[in-house]
């Protein structure tokens, strides 16, 4: 079964973005794909986008995710693992390699029910200029449905 569920952003602070999206599948699956390399190759980005996918899932393990644009150019975003509790959260730092406006603190939480998970993301930003900067740059309501609607086909594929 296809979800048709949409991406709700909220920015509930000055500083911060909340994402919220329900998946058709359990809890560990969800973690799985969020987390683990294997699984974010087949969805993060566009197709064949991604060329590092790196993940040290467990507290003070690094990630790192490049991907190559159209233009050729290549962003890579960084960052540690500060807490990991499989399968229900994990928190993480961010970080742009072609752009340092700070540091920016990822909270992940998956709930599980009825054998779909709610999937709520708590990103905070170093300022409220740079919170506002990526709002413009392509966190909108439909660029979010894109990327969790490619999620969403590979948890389906399993």
């Amino acid at each position: 079964m296809m979800n048709d569920a949409t991406v709700t952003i909220d920015t509930p602070t000055d500083r911060e973005v909340v994402l919220t999206r329900t998946f058709d599948a359990p809890r560990q699956l969800v973690f799985d794909a969020l987390t683990k390399p294997e699984w974010v190759r087949r969805w993060y980005g566009p197709p064949g986008a991604l060329e590092i996918c790196e993940s040290d899932t467990r507290p003070g393990g690094a990630w790192r995710y490049a991907m190559r644009r159209p233009n050729g150019k290549l962003v890579v975003q960084y960052g540690v693992y500060r807490d990991v509790t499989p399968p229900g959260r994990f928190v993480r730092t961010e970080r742009w390699e072609d752009w340092d406006p700070g540091e920016t603190l990822v909270t992940t939480t998956l709930t599980e029910q009825a054998g779909q998970t709610t999937m709520i993301t708590t990103i905070v930003f170093p300022s409220k200029d740079v919170r506002d900067i990526v709002l413009k740059t392509g966190m909108t309501q439909q660029g979010m449905n894109e990327f969790y609607g490619r999620l969403d086909r590979v948890l389906a594929e399993g």
